[in-house]
């Protein structure tokens, strides 16, 4: 094998090893609104089952006014009977003491149905709860190994940068500017083997003369396809 394919597979080692970390950390920002985005998924259910229970809260309190409102307007009504000597008018005050009255069973009856629905609720709260924390400490969990992931990847990114420019460091220029477009535009592989004088890049046919001339190992021979450098396999 020629000393200069050698020297370019070595490069294209690093240089694809390379490729694949800057690809991982690329990936890193949505992997993170991956996980932020469960997070507040579960934030919503768990807002969503709290807002209920305070809704009834609040619709609870509003009747509790509104039967002491009733009691005061039935114990004004009642004393007002004591200070009256008309007969209608008694009557009149006896009616909207009723009518009080019979606004206060059904406010009663409402304040019933919503203890009712708080307690039906109660289960689901605190599934929601649970899934919220079990979901919390699965993102945080996984917030934490991002961070590893990222200064593991960004050692190793440094690491290959450096090896990449030892690698590179005797390569003639011009074959490593042709080498670096290759790589660039043929997603990350500049040079392939020639396999029963097929390129295993493009997966065309080489002519004869150009497979004798790879064989011969005497020049850098390019796949007159696809243009990535062939070589021999050993």
């Amino acid at each position: 094998m020629l000393p200069e394919i050698e020297k370019l597979l070595t490069l294209q080692n690093r240089d694809q090893k390379l490729r694949a970390v800057l690809t991982e950390i690329a990936a890193l920002p949505g992997e993170k609104a991956a996980r932020e985005r469960e997070l507040k998924a579960a934030d919503d259910r768990l807002e969503a089952a709290r807002s209920r229970q305070r809704e009834i809260e609040i619709e609870r309190k509003k009747l509790e006014l509104e039967v002491k409102g009733k009691q005061d307007q039935i114990f004004r009504y009642k004393n007002q009977q004591l200070e009256t000597r008309k007969n209608d008018e008694f009557s009149a005050l006896k009616h909207e003491i009723e009518n009080a009255e019979k606004a206060i069973v059904e406010i009663e009856d409402r304040e019933l149905v919503l203890m009712e629905e708080a307690e039906s609720l109660k289960p689901a709260l605190q599934a929601a709860q649970e899934a919220h924390d079990a979901e919390q400490k699965k993102v945080e969990t996984h917030m934490a190994s991002l961070v590893t992931r990222r200064e593991n990847l960004d050692a190793r990114q440094k690491e290959l940068e450096a090896e990449r420019i030892t690698a590179a460091a005797d390569i003639e220029e011009d074959l490593l500017d042709r080498y670096t477009r290759l790589f660039k535009s043929k997603n990350g592989v500049a040079l392939v083997t020639v396999e029963h004088g097929v390129c295993t890049g493009c997966h065309m046919q080489v002519n004869m003369q150009t497979h004798l001339e790879v064989r011969a190992e005497k020049e850098i021979i390019g796949c007159p396809q696809c243009g990535r450098i062939l070589y021999e396999p050993q």
